[in-house]
């Protein structure tokens, strides 16, 4: 006979479908990107990275012919989600989602699940632009929407109500706090470690509304 307590920690480690689909279509992404002809390769990242020289030439009116327009700038801030630098990046990124978006997912289900996936992306995104120079090298990946939901774990961690009391909790806190220390030694020593420049900010500004939403969203009922 299996031991009820069992049944109640197992799903702990299963990640609902839409999780493990979402996942997919990141891979499958990458997959064929690699694939396609050079020319081909370069227009995605042109269309899906992050570029702080856009992103500046828009400020500035857009003049240069680089410019974000409001559609590409868009398209940039979902889209480089879905791009990767190698294997090692996306597996990396997807791991985590996986693992740690599991309980996320299965307390808030799809609809919620996303709404912070993809605040976070995008506030990861805007942190960036922001921060980075106009001559600052682009980001792609998904770590920004994965630090989000990596707020919403620690959230859960600190109690299963994750809410606004548990956003100021000393385990939340604590957990913040390596967060952090953690993107401090990746702008250090992440070039020499991972073979690039690590988007620390990216990674700090899905955090911080990842956390708010996963915590605005304790009482809602939809």
């Amino acid at each position: 006979m299996t031991d009820p307590a069992s049944r109640q920690d197992a799903p702990f480690f299963t990640a609902p479908g839409f999780l493990v689909w979402f996942v997919g279509l990141i891979v499958l992404a990458h997959l064929v990107r690699i694939l396609l002809p050079d020319g081909l390769n370069m227009q995605a990242l042109y269309w899906f990275a992050l570029w702080p020289d856009r992103f500046h030439a828009m400020l500035d009116g857009g003049a240069s012919a680089v410019s974000y327009t409001p559609l590409s700038f868009l398209v940039a801030c979902v889209g480089y989600i879905f791009v990767h630098a190698d294997w090692m990046h996306v597996l990396l990124n997807c791991g985590m989602l996986l693992a740690l978006g599991a309980p996320v997912a299965r307390r808030h289900g799809a609809g919620k699940f996303f709404l912070i996936f993809f605040a976070a992306a995008l506030a990861g995104a805007l942190v960036f632009f922001l921060v980075r120079g106009a001559d600052g090298p682009p980001a792609i990946g998904a770590s920004g929407g994965v630090c989000g939901i990596l707020a919403g774990a620690f959230l859960l961690m600190a109690g299963p109500r994750a809410g606004w009391p548990e956003l100021v909790s000393r385990s939340f806190l604590q957990s913040s706090a390596a967060f952090l220390l953690i993107n401090i030694a990746l702008i250090f020593f992440g070039p020499s470690l991972f073979g690039a420049a690590i988007a620390w900010d990216t990674h700090i500004g899905g955090y911080i509304v990842g956390a708010v939403i996963m915590a605005a969203l304790a009482n809602t009922r939809w």
